[in-house]
Formats: C-alpha cells, structure tokens, sequence
C-alpha cells in the first residue's frame, strides 16, 4: 500500500464526491465565515483541476450533483432553511459556468436531463432540461406518477459497486479478520464499535481509545490478512469528545482516509496501480 496524494486544508472538510470520470471534488468551509469553496483532483493523476473554487455566492451554496463532469450547484431559498433554489451548472473541463436557471429548482438528473421543478401553492410543477444547456426538452407539469418512476429508475441506475464502506459489527467478518483485530487491539482500552473494510486482502479497519483525560483517540490500521503485517497504522483524530465514525470507505483502488477535519489521504491498494507520483 503506498500514499497516492493527499489534501490538507485549512478550512473544515465537508463533502467528498466522486464523478463517474474518477474526479474527486472536495468541498470545504470556513468554519468562521462560512464561506464555502471546491477542489477538483483528477484522482488517477491525482492532478489538480480546480484549487478553492468560488463562486459568486460564497456561503449559501451546495452542491446537488456530478453529472458527466458537470457539478450542479444550488442556492439556499433562506440562511439555515433546507430547502433548495436555482440551478447552476459549472463544466469541470472548461472551467466556468455554463448555464445558470434561477426559476427552477433541481430534483435529480438522468439520461442526459435534469429533471427540476417550480413549486405551486399546493404542488409542483416538473420539467426536464438539457444537462449542457439548460435547454427546456419536456413540460412535465404535475405527473407525479412519472417523476416518481423517472426518480426510481434514476436511482437504480447509479453504480455503487466500485465502492465499499465500512461495516460496523465484526460479528460479520471472517474468523482470520477477527483474530487480527483482537491480537492488533489487545493492548488498548476500547470504547465503541470497531468499523472495518476488507479489500484485496488487505483487513482495514479504525478504533477509538479512551484515554485518561476522558477524551478518546481515532485509529486506522491496514493489516495484511496473509502474513499479518500492518502496511499503516495512522492516528485519525485525537483528544475528540464523541466517538467517530465513516473516517474511510474505499472507491475501486483506492483508499480514502479522513485525518482530522481538514484532511484527506488517498492510497493505492495494489501496488501495480502506482504511477510513480509523489
């Protein structure tokens, strides 16, 4: 296992999105200004495409997806209000803002379209738009039935398969994961449940301590399932008040590691994946 690269922010992390193009958006916040910003990687390059992205509207923004290297923004109608207003879509490749819609409101995107909606007094009213263009294809109005089948297939067409996400109970692992946890573990004072991936036979796992001045300690271990060796053991988070939990996942290849709140470490889990990037 080696390091690929990593992001160090002095901002707060708090989203991390993948593309179907294996583009790697971070969105990060000022936790004292609020003011919001994103950083693009070209994950197998690990190049960096955007760096502290800004747009006009600095703090009441989010991001509602990534369609082919397309990231849909939206606004907040108020401060601290959920709800979402405006689409804008920015191209990842070109760099700017390629079509703004300050009238609807993003519902979800599929085959090509984005599929929003203006909201009545007593219900919505859909349509479809070109994902490139804004371009209005298709008048939906109030078709529930159909948004709503659209939606469902929409969702069962997104590919979760290249990612794995920790499971929370070791119960469920195999008896030769379960004796490297207890023999790796033995010599700390446990608290909380242990959230463990095993990928390429490589067990990876983290643990939280509690230590004397009450507060407790994140650890990560990546542990080989043949031979035993540990290939990291990295402290996550220290002196933390509650227990943590999702600090990892892995995404095809690669392992991403969450380090405190402004950091994120990405790993090679085969060596014959590394490109020789520093």
């Amino acid at each position: 296992m080696k390091k690929h690269f990593e992001y160090i922010s002095e901002k707060q992390i708090f989203r991390l999105l993948l593309s179907g193009s294996d583009k790697l958006l971070i969105e990060t916040r000022n936790t004292n200004t609020k003011e919001v910003s994103f950083n693009c990687f070209e994950l197998i390059s690990g190049k960096q495409i955007l760096c502290d992205l800004q747009l006009e509207e600095k703090t009441w923004l989010g991001v509602e997806a990534i369609y082919k290297d397309i990231i849909f923004f939206h606004k907040f109608p108020k401060p601290n209000m959920p709800g979402h207003k405006e689409i804008i879509a920015f191209d990842i490749a070109e760099k700017k803002i390629t079509w703004q819609n300050k009238e609807y409101a993003f519902a979800f995107v599929y085959e090509g379209k984005v599929y929003c909606y203006t909201q009545g007094f007593e219900e919505r009213f859909f349509y479809a738009l070109d994902y490139l263009t804004g371009e209005v294809k298709e008048d939906i109005g109030s078709n529930y039935a159909l948004i709503n089948s659209l939606r469902t297939q929409a969702e069962n067409a997104k590919d979760w398969s290249p990612y794995a996400f920790p499971k929370s109970n070791v119960a469920y692992a195999d008896e030769s994961s379960q004796k490297i946890i207890t023999q790796f573990t033995a010599a700390f004072s446990l608290v909380g449940q242990i959230e463990w991936i095993v990928k390429n036979n490589i067990l990876l796992f983290t643990f939280h301590t509690k230590e004397k001045n009450e507060k407790f300690t994140n650890r990560f271990a990546a542990i080989s399932t043949i031979n035993g060796e540990a290939s990291l053991f990295e402290t996550l988070n220290e002196n933390v008040m509650a227990l943590l939990t999702d600090s990892f996942f892995v995404y095809k290849e690669y392992l991403f590691l969450l380090k405190g709140k402004n950091e994120v470490l990405i790993y090679w889990l085969t060596q014959e994946q590394h490109l020789g990037l520093d």
